[in-house]
């Protein structure tokens, strides 16, 4: 009998990107810059985050993202990571926060640009690197549950 096997569509997702966030950051796989602590998440934000740890959940949201439904482009996921003022309006992410993060996703061979796609070139696709390491992330998420 083998051992089972998780995707992480099959965990919550909160669960899988606490549990990336804490391999990224133990494992030193993205280099934190400086402007990190003083940057804001998006345009409708005053100030940084109070969390230390961020960048690291805000990556591995971004890899869930990409994984669960790839070719995202940068603007799309400024959308997607934006918040709502109080007037209704619609206010987007940083635009340099996701893309700092994408390439260091893409550093790290769990991302990369899909040049072949005719509608949505330059978007970001998962690599076969990644999707095993995310599975991999995935089923210790789930085998921890499980008990």
């Amino acid at each position: 009998m083998s051992a089972p096997f998780y995707t992480v569509k099959d965990v919550p997702a909160q669960d899988f990107i606490r549990a990336y966030a804490e391999y990224l950051k133990k494992n030193n796989k993205i280099k934190i810059p400086e402007w990190g602590s003083i940057v804001k998440t998006g345009l409708g934000k005053e100030i940084s985050p109070i969390d230390q740890d961020w960048m690291y959940v805000r990556a591995a949201a971004l890899a869930r993202k990409i994984y669960v439904r790839g070719h995202w482009g940068v603007g799309n996921l400024t959308h997607m990571f934006g918040s709502v003022n109080d007037n209704g309006k619609h206010e987007s992410g940083s635009g340099k926060v996701i893309r700092y993060l994408l390439q260091q996703l893409e550093s790290i061979k769990v991302l990369k640009k899909d040049n072949k796609s005719l509608l949505k070139k330059g978007s970001r696709i998962v690599t076969k690197e990644g999707q095993q390491d995310l599975n991999r992330i995935a089923t210790q998420v789930a085998l921890a549950a499980r008990k």
